[in-house]
Order: structure tokens, then C-alpha cells, then sequence
């Protein structure tokens, strides 16, 4: 015999939907009890301080430090530090660094490496920003004639672009083991399109120096170019444009002759990526070599020897 409910005999689909209907009785019940929780914690809780309040994030602390070792009038002694655990892939940092320094298609300033790993039973990704290292004991500098890479008191290396141009520019080029330099040839990424952009033909310095990237009348066609640590920002007393644009906060920059500053303070008792010190260039672009917090196996030392 069929059971009925409210007179109506109780089919499967009719079953169904009251079960349905208990379920969602269930869980508004449940719902109002969380509100009522949730109201009350809230009440309880603190707020947080509003956005503009927040001192203590690193871009501030690092724009500080940055201040105050321009205003001591010591010459510094720049470095940039990178830990490849917080960096999302994101490339924020390249297209900030084509914004500020444009470059054409033929190479880039900066790039980010993508390493791919499957440490277990879900396959991941480590990023790591890569750049000029800045070499104290530059390869680049024995390719060409004294002279014409230069290493500055503050530990950038600058390329004299009056005369490395030519052979000279390919020889720095080949010279450096990590391909972070390339030759200007011209192009730009727009010169196929029917009006030239203005973003790509606008006026910018580079070591000293004003240039525009025109088509067809381009400065630094055939000439060596590289990462400067946006040296012309850091004469006018603002962080690098890689550094400033970076979502994961995966870059710190700063003074090392400043033992208060935030680089100083981060290096300490760390471990620090040691194959580029091996090759005895002097790396001013220092990488942590710490284990991933999900896969304590997986190091640096995982690609490199």
C-alpha cells in the first residue's frame, strides 16, 4: 500500500521533493545560527586599520631605506634580493620594466623563468625573476676593451653605448653565460601596424643618457642594452620599476653600506644561492636557497649544482 501525506499518495518524486524541502528548511536554520554567530564575533573583533595607514609594508620600508641612504651622502652600494617561493609568475615585473625602459622584441631586460615539477602527486611551478646580475667581476667587461663596461662605486655595471655598439655590442652579448644582455636591432612591436604607438616612441634615459626608440630612427640600433637597476629612478630617489610592480613581494632592494636598511636586515642568517658565487662574478642579484614550505625536498639545488 502506498503511504500518503496530507491525503496525497507519497510517489517517489513527491518523496524527493520533500526531502528537498527538509534539507533547505535545515539549512536556513542552520544559517540564521551562523548570522547570529558571526554578527556577534564581529561586533567582538577589531577593525582593521584602513589602507592608507599600513607603514609597514616592504615597498614603504624599502622607499625609506632608499631615501635615507641617497640623503647620507655615502656612496651606496645597491643589491637586489629575490626569493623565488614568493614569486606567482604573474610577469608584472617585465612589463613594468618595458614601460620604463623600452626595448623592442629583439630582447628584454628581464624575464621570468618557469620550472615545471611534479614532486609528488600534483605537478607545480617555481618562478624565478631573472635580470643583470650586476657582477662585481663582470664576464661581459673581458669581452671588449677597458673601458667600455664600466663598474660603478654604487656596484652597477654600465655600458659605455657610445662605443659598444657593432661587433663590440655582440661580443658582451655572447660574453655573459646567462643571455641578460641583447643588441638593440630596431624593431619595434608595433612597427607592423599602421600608426606607430606613442608608449613605443617615447623619451627615456639610459645611463645618463636621452633616447627614443622611433622607427626608422632609432639611436641604439646595433648597441648593447641590459638592466641598469633603473638607475635614472634611483638618482630621483624611487625604487626600481620591477621591484615597486611586483604582486608577491618576491623583490627587495636596498643598500647594503645601510645596516638598518631592509636588505641588510633580510640576509642575515639566511641561505643564499651559491652557484653564481662559485663562478666567482660577484652577483649583486642575490637568491635565497630555502626549501618550498609544501615540498621541504625541493630547493634550488633541485636545477642547480
Amino acid at each position: 500500500m502506498n503511504q500518503r501525506t496530507n491525503g496525497l499518495p507519497a510517489t517517489p518524486r513527491r518523496r524527493f521533493l520533500q526531502a528537498i524541502g527538509a534539507t533547505v528548511g535545515g539549512l536556513a536554520t542552520a544559517w540564521s545560527s551562523l548570522k547570529t554567530l558571526f554578527s556577534r564575533q564581529a561586533r567582538a573583533a577589531p577593525l582593521p586599520p584602513p589602507l592608507a595607514e599600513f607603514t609597514g609594508s616592504l615597498l614603504v620600508r624599502m622607499q625609506k631605506d632608499l631615501e635615507t641612504s641617497l640623503a647620507s651622502g655615502r656612496t651606496p652600494s645597491w643589491v637586489m634580493v629575490v626569493d623565488t617561493r614568493k614569486c606567482v609568475g604573474c610577469n608584472a615585473c617585465t612589463v613594468a620594466c618595458r614601460a620604463e625602459n623600452p626595448q623592442g622584441p629583439a630582447g628584454s631586460f628581464r624575464r621570468v623563468v618557469e620550472l615545471n615539477f611534479t614532486p609528488g602527486l600534483r605537478p607545480m611551478s617555481i618562478y624565478k625573476p631573472f635580470n643583470c646580475l650586476q657582477c662585481d667581476n663582470p664576464p661581459c667587461a673581458k669581452a671588449v676593451p677597458a673601458g667600455m663596461v664600466r663598474k660603478r662605486p654604487d656596484g652597477i655595471v654600465e655600458f659605455d653605448q657610445t662605443q659598444l655598439r657593432g661587433p663590440y655590442a655582440h661580443a658582451v652579448a655572447r660574453a655573459c653565460p646567462w643571455g641578460a644582455i641583447h643588441v638593440d636591432d630596431g624593431g619595434t612591436f608595433t612597427q607592423s601596424t599602421p600608426v606607430p604607438q606613442a608608449y613605443e616612441e617615447r623619451a627615456f634615459v639610459e645611463y645618463g643618457t636621452s633616447y627614443a626608440r622611433r622607427h626608422q630612427a632609432n639611436p641604439l640600433v646595433d648597441v648593447a642594452r641590459k638592466c641598469h637597476f633603473c638607475a635614472h629612478l634611483l638618482q630621483a630617489g624611487v625604487l626600481p620599476a620591477c621591484v615597486s610592480t611586483c604582486v608577491g613581494g618576491a623583490m627587495y632592494f636596498g643598500d647594503l653600506n645601510n645596516p638598518d636598511s631592509l636588505v641588510h636586515e633580510i640576509l642575515q642568517g639566511r641561505r643564499r644561492f651559491q652557484a653564481f658565487d662559485r663562478l666567482g662574478v660577484g652577483p649583486r642579484v642575490i637568491y635565497f636557497e630555502e626549501p618550498i614550505p609544501a615540498v621541504p625536498t625541493l630547493d634550488c639545488s633541485s636545477c642547480h649544482v
